[in-house]
């Protein structure tokens, strides 16, 4: 008699699935093409056991090859619709998903860690097949919909972390929304035109740990740490990030995951040094919407979103 227990699915052993423990799998009992089996979902696979006389048959058939989201992200929605209108040709506030809930897979940190993260050991420091790993990153950089994690900043700010899939422009954007505005500041964007870096390591370590009942300070960090820029890394900076990434679920080689992260801003805007300006922390850096000749509203604004 077949069940819809996720562990009898180990238990059939028709065929083996890598990395088995690391999945979440959805077992439902249905029919396919009129005869009775069990479906099971396992990360971006479906895996079909039907009985035979003599055996269990097993066939794998592609699922929908992005992580499931249709929720448009009502909390981000106003503030993107103004940047969104800035693509030409403008791009649907129907596009932006919320990401959020994504946290939780399993493959979502190896995924975010190599892209925008930088690091390609992620996949082996989560035990997981580099190949699922691919087809995550794929899956979360689809033209059709825009994946969007938000954050709570200092004084009531938001943060919104965009996958800008728009085609011939893609990348991921650090989007700041002032408390009380319907309008979006970059304060960094990764590929294309790029700008940043949006934070400081002193900006990273204050941010990561501001209060919040969603995400851990680990989480925040991670996820904040694309748009760091800083030639000042203190000798701590290597171990803060391994612990984060350890914290998050990696069991190999967190050293070398930590040390391509810390690495990867090179690849945008090298190295940036940070200074002073009227009591606000200001950055060196040319390409940096907290360069010395912002404005100082600007520069006011997004050291208070971060903390500084």
């Amino acid at each position: 008699m077949w069940t819809t227990s996720a562990e009898s699915v180990d238990l059939l052993r028709a065929r083996p699935v890598r990395h088995r423990a690391n999945y979440r799998a959805d077992a439902t009992a249905r029919e396919n093409d009129g005869a009775p089996g069990l479906s099971v979902r396992v990360s971006s696979k479906i895996i079909w056991y039907a009985p035979t006389r003599t055996a269990v048959s097993v066939w794998i058939t592609p699922a929908a090859s992005r992580p499931v989201a249709t929720t448009v992200c009502e909390d981000a929605q106003m503030p993107l619709r103004g940047y969104l209108d800035g693509f030409q040709p403008p791009v649907a506030a129907s596009v932006l998903v919320d990401a959020t809930p994504w946290l939780d897979d399993p493959l979502f940190w190896p995924a975010f860690l190599l892209a925008p993260g930088g690091s390609r050991t992620a996949a082996a420091a989560f035990d997981a097949d580099p190949a699922d790993v691919e087809d995550y990153v794929s899956a979360l950089h689809q033209h059709d919909s825009w994946p969007v994690i938000s954050l709570g900043l200092a004084q009531g700010h938001r943060l919104h972390i965009l996958f800008r899939n728009f085609d011939g422009d893609s990348g991921w954007d650090y989007l700041v929304q002032p408390v009380g505005s319907d309008t979006a500041i970059t304060a960094a964007a990764l590929e294309g035109g790029f700008q940043g870096p949006a934070l400081s390591w002193a900006d990273l370590v204050r941010t990561a740990s501001q209060p919040d009942s969603m995400r851990s300070p680990a989480e925040r960090l991670l996820l904040l740490l694309p748009a760091v820029g800083d030639s000042g890394l203190p000798p701590e900076a290597q171990d803060v990030v391994t612990a984060a990434v350890t914290a998050v679920g990696a069991e190999h080689r967190q050293d070398d995951v930590a040390r391509e992260l810390l690495r990867a801003s090179h690849r945008f805007w090298g190295d940036c040094a940070w200074g002073e300006r009227d009591g606000m922390s200001v950055c060196l850096g040319v390409h940096s919407p907290r360069q010395v000749g912002a404005g100082p509203g600007q520069l006011a604004l997004l050291a208070e979103a971060f903390g500084g």
